[in-house]
């Protein structure tokens, strides 16, 4: 049987993404999103890539907590990401799906 993202239970899916780099002020979110839909294949050794969309811009910040989405053939899962320096490093886990 096939892993799908349905399955997936709050907290199941744990990361760490390093998003630091240049001077800017905000997260670089095509990373991010890159970041994370990579390692959810990964860990669930899904067949394809999961389509994982973030905010558009998101400052950088100590603490910030800020929600994603996480789709892959129909299934969805939300994604909670928090920032945990002010250098662009975040953890990453999922939560409850949404659909």
């Amino acid at each position: 049987m096939r892993a799908s993202l349905a399955y997936i239970g709050a907290g199941l899916l744990l990361g760490t993404t390093v998003l630091s780099g240049c001077s800017s002020s905000t997260l670089d979110i095509d990373k991010l999103e890159t970041n994370i839909a990579t390692e959810m294949q990964s860990q669930l050794s899904l067949s394809g890539t999961p389509t994982v969309t973030c905010p558009d811009s998101v400052p950088i910040e100590q603490g910030n907590v800020f929600t994603c989405t996480a789709e892959l053939d129909g299934d969805t899962v939300d994604v909670e990401v928090t920032q945990t320096d002010d250098k662009g490093n975040v953890t990453w886990e999922t939560v409850q799906p949404t659909g």
